[in-house]
């Protein structure tokens, strides 16, 4: 399935191209990156490998793994990734995140990256529930899930083996009858709240 590029007031968000992997490799190797997310700290072959996976994920039909790259409109640096996977086409579920490299931290990124992966979800691919996980002390990724209308559903006890420890997780989901309008991060293409 072809999925054009999306856009926010900030943010190209794109399909991952080769030239990708020194970008995605110069944030994704901070500790800050990868200390909330359950891998061995990344090497130029472990996200080459991710790189080369993407680059396929276009011509597969149906296509259920969206990971895209999030490149700063102003700079036209890469800054942050953001993540589609189509978890059920029968049940129309998925499950969105996003990382983003630690120079960008606190300017509304990871929000409209957010945004714009709900609007592709909920939007181009008709599903019905989306949700997004985090480890428990991740409060950054928490407000964000917030900002973004999805509910809380509970804390998942040990649900990660992280390399070293298990780890909690916190679910958050939103349905589509549940949308909220985010014309401030995508004019023109996002939702308006379902219902009277």
């Amino acid at each position: 399935m072809l999925i054009a590029g999306l856009e926010t007031p900030q943010l190209v968000i794109r399909d991952v191209r080769p030239s990708d992997v020194d970008p995605f490799y110069a944030y994704m190797r901070r500790e800050q990156y990868w200390r909330d997310v359950p891998i061995d700290p990344p090497t130029v072959e472990s996200i080459t490998a991710m790189t080369d996976g993407c680059l396929l994920d276009p011509a597969k039909e149906p296509r259920s793994d969206f990971l895209k790259a999030a490149v700063d409109k102003r700079t036209s640096d890469l800054i942050e990734e953001a993540i589609l996977h189509v978890r059920s086409i029968r049940w129309r579920q998925g499950e969105i995140g996003w990382g983003i490299s630690s120079d960008h931290i606190g300017k509304g990124f990871a929000t409209q990256i957010g945004t714009a992966m709900l609007h592709l979800a909920l939007d181009n691919l008709s599903l019905h529930r989306v949700y997004a996980q985090c480890r428990v002390e991740n409060l950054a990724s928490r407000r964000i899930m917030a900002k973004l209308g999805m509910r809380e559903e509970g804390v998942l006890r040990e649900n990660v083996l992280a390399p070293g420890s298990w780890w909690s997780s916190t679910q958050c989901s939103i349905l589509s009858n549940e949308r909220v309008a985010f014309a401030a991060y995508c004019p023109g293409r996002c939702w308006l709240p379902a219902g009277p």
